[in-house]
């Protein structure tokens, strides 16, 4: 049987799995007339524009419109082993785009033109990727506000990816200050793994890497991977930040259209869109903004398409230039992984990968929702570490993972179909053996690509090119990280409780080179390695004197008015740490209330009514409104615990969750669940419904 036949069993069996265990989520849509009329267009129903429209659509008076060019997303993306079903042929809700055949990286590869997946549905990428929950080092933002783009550094982010989230997993002291409890996004450690996975802090300390919330100001250590999953199936950014706000009537949900024009008019004002939806070309036009969430790929393609990029490129493709933005496409930054690096462990100790599809699996997934199909298939743990300058204690300049799985494991049906024939003949005999493998990234590579077009026609594909180890550091480094990720994989307690054996076989291409010697290693790095899919930074966010910057910081597109840009691309440099679009969700979330204050002014405005109109006692409040109202829109739990901290009775606990609750912000249980997680509160007890009207009234008996 063929591997494309094999493939297509899976596919089908993948489908049955879903069909059993979920049911597909469905977002309400809207069939818009032509010339439709709407405050805010948002173009991407993705990880970055699920958030900006559900956000916006907190103001009841501003009409919000979302368009998607993909569909509802399929039942096997709630569950978190299948999210390896995005790489099947032939699949209509990804993009698989065509990359520039690799000059310096992927030379063992069987393909010339690498393909780079993206989510084409409501969710995104975020829908299809493995969930990681990494928000990068608190350097990265800091570095770009000493770019020029204030707002943006570490301090006044971490609010917001506080704000965003809804952490699930026990916690240190010292870690609490960094995590969120309570917000849309939920965040836990993995549940389940394979006895290697349960070995990877042990390994780690034996290393001098001590276990760490890598979510935190603490960067150098051993960490289990946190995954964006609530009761074992996924939650992408659409799953927390769209759906529950669907049934706003100023939010619309548009699927299946293809934004391929921004409309300007002749000030360079962006006046609307023009899609298309069932194979017919329509417009719909923005009283305010039309903000572009599309992603580091597509993002550049339609400002170009739109008349907005490098004068140059345009003109090649008979596109008139409305605006001459040279760094358009420009800056394109990813994450460089290196594969190859692998262990056998002995037999019957671990689980192979048919074994993580048994019926015992799928029937604990159907009871309890945890075992193998909860956890995406293969990543257990990360090491974050320095490795160009050993005694650096907090900026790592490497993460290297460890994959609890082994190439071959699964008799190569998919791990090495990318490979040439040499590499297939290299792992045969490792076919179907258990093990793992360390899989080292660079967390800022220096290497830079491009995004151009291939045509004028908005249905071409973009031109992608990684441009990945064209920097000879970047080579150097990944050399190193090598080195370390063998020394990790060689930990005596994965020999000892697993009995690790390193494959120690030279891989063809190398084997003429002293085997394990720096030039091995570079020739291992220019065949293995390659880019991870974390597209970034070609619609860089820049201060005015920067002439490649695309963004303002308040993420304003130069020269055109009314038009944004909210997402990956507009980062100035990559994060460090593997980006699930969760943590982008979280960076961008923070702007949101700084780009449009007039949202904010709202949300305080509801206060000062509420105590005009007597709701709460000036002379009892007072203060605590002049306290809050800075705070309001960040973190009422952290406020709740303060006032407990500090003496507050039963009724001003009470006073604050009915304040909370007129806002829309908060859930009563969710407050209390963080309440006796860090056992605050003493012996309150919430009622199950506790309204305003019986806040007032108590307040009248109090007075009278």
């Amino acid at each position: 049987m063929s591997s494309l036949s094999v493939m297509s069993l899976i596919t089908k069996l993948a489908a049955i799995i879903a069909g059993i265990f979920t049911q597909p989520t469905v977002y309400p849509t809207s069939v818009m007339p032509q010339d439709t009329i709407v405050d805010f267009i948002v173009v991407g129903a993705g990880s970055a524009g699920s958030v900006v429209a559900g956000r916006l659509s907190e103001v009841p008076e501003w009409e919000v419109l979302v368009l998607e060019a993909g569909g509802q997303p399929p039942s096997f993306t709630k569950i978190p082993f299948l999210h390896f079903a995005s790489e099947f042929p032939n699949i209509s809700y990804v993009n698989k785009y065509p990359t520039i055949a690799p000059k310096y990286s992927s030379q063992f590869g069987v393909l010339t033109d690498p393909r780079y997946t993206t989510g084409k549905m409501v969710g995104g990428s975020g829908a299809i990727n493995q969930m990681i929950h990494n928000r990068g080092n608190p350097q990265d933002y800091d570095n770009w506000a000493q770019l020029g783009n204030p707002g943006w550094d570490w301090e006044t982010v971490l609010k917001y990816f506080k704000k965003t989230e809804d952490y699930r997993s026990p916690m240190k002291p010292r870690d609490a200050p960094f995590r969120g409890i309570g917000g849309p996004m939920s965040v836990q450690k993995l549940g389940w793994m394979p006895p290697v996975g349960r070995l990877a802090i042990q390994a780690g300390m034996e290393v001098g890497l001590p276990e760490i919330d890598y979510n935190t100001d603490t960067k150098i250590g051993s960490s289990i991977l946190q995954l964006a999953t609530r009761n074992g199936e996924r939650v992408s950014s659409a799953d927390a930040f769209l759906k529950p706000n669907m049934q706003r009537k100023n939010l619309k949900l548009l699927v299946n259209s293809q934004v391929i024009k921004i409309l300007l008019n002749k000030n360079n004002d962006a006046i609307g869109v023009k899609y298309v939806h069932e194979n017919k070309v329509k417009r719909v036009f923005a009283r305010r903004e039309v903000i572009i969430s599309a992603g580091g790929a597509d993002t550049p393609k339609l400002l170009m398409l739109s008349g907005i990029g490098p004068r140059e490129q345009l003109r090649k493709h008979g596109i008139d230039t409305r605006v001459d933005l040279p760094g358009v496409g420009q800056n394109y930054q990813d994450h460089v992984g290196l594969r190859g690096i692998s262990w056998t462990i002995h037999p019957n100790i671990s689980s192979s990968i048919f074994e993580r599809i048994s019926p015992s699996a799928m029937l604990r997934y159907q009871n309890s929702r945890d075992g193998p199909l909860s956890v995406p298939l293969g990543i257990c743990a990360s090491y974050l570490l320095n490795v160009h300058n050993p005694d650096e204690p907090t900026v790592p300049d490497i993460q290297v993972f460890l994959i609890c799985a082994l190439d071959g494991q699964d008799y190569g049906l998919f791990s090495l179909n990318g490979y040439q024939e040499s590499v297939r003949e290299y792992y045969r005999p490792t076919l179907g053996r258990d093990g793992f493998f360390m899989l080292p990234m660079l967390s800022r590579p220096k290497s830079v690509g491009t995004v151009t077009l291939k045509s004028r026609n908005p249905f071409d594909p973009p031109v992608l090119d990684p441009n990945c180890l064209s920097h000879p550091d970047d080579v150097e480094l990944m050399v190193k990280a090598a080195k370390a990720s063998l020394k990790l994989g060689n930990a005596k307690i994965f020999r000892r409780a697993l009995g690790a054996e390193p494959f120690k076989k030279p891989i063809p291409g190398c084997a003429h080179l002293e085997f394990q010697s720096d030039d091995y290693w570079r020739c291992f790095v220019r065949g293995m390695a390659g880019a991870m899919s974390h597209i970034s930074g070609t619609c860089k966010m820049a201060p005015d004197s920067d002439p490649m910057g695309v963004v303002t910081p308040r993420l304003i597109v130069r020269g055109v008015r009314n038009l944004r840009v909210v997402d990956a691309s507009i980062m100035p440099q990559i994060v460090s740490g593997k980006r699930n679009k969760k943590g982008e969700s979280g960076i961008l979330l923070a702007n949101i209330e700084e780009l449009f204050p007039q949202r904010a002014r709202n949300k305080t405005g509801v206060l000062r009514e509420m105590v005009d109109e007597g709701l709460f006692p000036r002379k009892d409040w007072q203060d605590f409104i002049s306290s809050i109202e800075e705070r309001i829109l960040l973190e009422h739990h952290h406020r709740l615990v303060v006032l407990l901290e500090e003496g507050a009775g039963v009724d001003v606990v009470y006073r604050y969750l009915d304040f909370a609750k007129a806002l829309d912000k908060v859930n009563h249980w969710v407050l209390f669940r963080k309440l006796k997680l860090l056992g605050v509160g003493g012996g309150i007890s919430l009622p199950s419904e506790y309204k305003l009207s019986q806040l007032e009234t108590r307040n009248r008996e109090k007075r009278e």
